[in-house]
């Protein structure tokens, strides 16, 4: 399974923030350098900056993240997350987004708002299997 995987993690620092106090946690905790992360400087809506960064892991190094990050996730959250997987869903590739405040403290919790982006990949042939798979790899 590993060889298909593909995990992107985004990553929406703005100047208000301290990127090392979201960056240094994840380095530590996903083993990423921080030389591996894409950035790019924009503009903001009110002329503040913003920094948008960006990591694909693949293969083995993004198995390696999604063990690190399910085993992270609080039980309870996790449960609610295999509850509803299809609500986190488009085609195939499964949305999370996990908490800044919280990566802070090398803690993760699972949030919609200031949050972490993650995109995963991996091929599903068949719809109906595409829940099974997902949960299987979360839950392994």
């Amino acid at each position: 399974m590993a060889h298909q995987l593909e995990v992107t993690v985004e990553v929406i620092l703005h100047a208000t923030e301290d990127g090392r106090k979201i960056f240094d946690p994840i380095f530590e905790l996903f083993q990423i350098k921080e030389d591996e992360f894409i950035t790019e400087r924009t503009l903001g809506h009110h002329g503040n900056t913003i920094l948008l960064a960006k990591i694909t892991l693949a293969k083995k190094r993004a198995e390696e993240f999604i063990k690190k990050l399910a085993s992270k996730i609080p039980k309870v959250q996790m449960n609610e997350l295999i509850d509803n997987i299809e609500m986190h869903f488009e085609d195939t590739l499964l949305f999370l987004r996990i908490g800044k405040n919280e990566i802070v403290r090398k803690e993760i919790s699972l949030q919609q708002n200031n949050a972490i982006k993650i995109k995963i990949k991996m091929p599903v042939y068949k719809k109906d299997q595409i829940s099974k798979k997902y949960i299987e790899l979360l839950t392994a």
